[in-house]
């Protein structure tokens, strides 16, 4: 059992334990103070542990339930709030959690919380700081749910780091491969011709990303593998910019950070 899941069912029996503790309160109102340090606690864990890695798996229309009802719970732990608002709220929380939460996580934490470690993989361990503040941003549209911005950034990082590697091998290099490449009559280049004559990083970056992924197998920065998962990477990129019903999913992120992770920004070959 994972961590993340374990940490669900110890909230989902807090919130139980509240619920009975309250329900036994004699009086109208909540006074005491520790059942509203509970509620205040039980309510401030869902916003900061809790909702932003469950953005991958959950539906939002539930997360908003939930959202609303932890709210409430966090008002209610002001003094003297009436007892039957406690009990509302925490039957709202505890009536459908471990079917619309827990459950959900059990079958899904395969996809969702491997995408959200491979995510942890990248960000801040990267030794350029610029391009960890990039992918940061690229792991909190994913863990809101905006996986199609995620892989649009986090390609952008991807190849920006490309790149920055053939600037500093020398354009010269990239030109002359290019230009071999195109020169085979056989082989798997023999349809490339594509010959390039760039001199700088502006340059560069007007050459179509799918033209740059097959000159660095030429310089053998990548192997034919590795530039036909980067080619997939690419793809998924360009889905993701423009309207369209291919659905990503916490899977397809995964596969997407995990290629760009290890064929890219942790590749000794593509180290500046």
């Amino acid at each position: 059992m994972s961590a993340e899941l374990e940490k669900l069912k110890q909230l989902h029996e807090q919130l139980k334990t509240l619920r009975r503790d309250i329900q036994k309160h004699v009086g109208a109102s909540i006074a005491k103070q520790d059942l509203r340090t509970q509620a205040e606690t039980l309510g401030a864990a869902w916003f900061a542990d809790f909702l932003p890695s469950l953005n991958l798996t959950i539906a939002p229309e539930v997360l908003a339930k939930y959202s609303s009802a932890f709210g409430k719970l966090i008002k209610l732990s002001a003094p003297n709030n009436r007892k039957k608002s406690y009990a509302a709220a925490l039957t709202t929380l505890t009536k459908k959690f471990r079917d619309e939460l827990i459950l959900p996580q059990q079958s899904n934490q395969a996809g969702g919380s491997a995408t959200l470690a491979v995510l942890g993989q990248v960000l801040g361990t990267l030794p350029s700081q610029e391009e960890n503040e990039y992918l940061e941003e690229a792991v909190k549209c994913a863990r809101q749910g905006f996986l199609r911005a995620a892989v649009v950034l986090g390609w952008c990082a991807a190849i920006d780091r490309v790149h920055r590697k053939i600037e500093a091998l020398g354009f010269a290099s990239f030109n002359v491969a290019s230009a071999t490449m195109a020169s085979q009559q056989q082989g798997r280049f023999k349809k490339f011709n594509s010959v390039q004559n760039v001199s700088s990083l502006n340059e560069l970056r007007a050459v179509f990303d799918n033209v740059i992924l097959w000159i660095i197998e030429g310089m053998a920065l990548v192997d034919s593998n590795q530039h036909t998962r980067l080619t997939s990477c690419f793809e998924m990129r360009c889905q993701c910019a423009h309207p369209g019903e291919a659905p990503i999913s916490p899977f397809n992120l995964m596969s997407f950070f995990s290629d760009i992770n290890e064929i890219v920004l942790k590749n000794p070959k593509f180290v500046i």
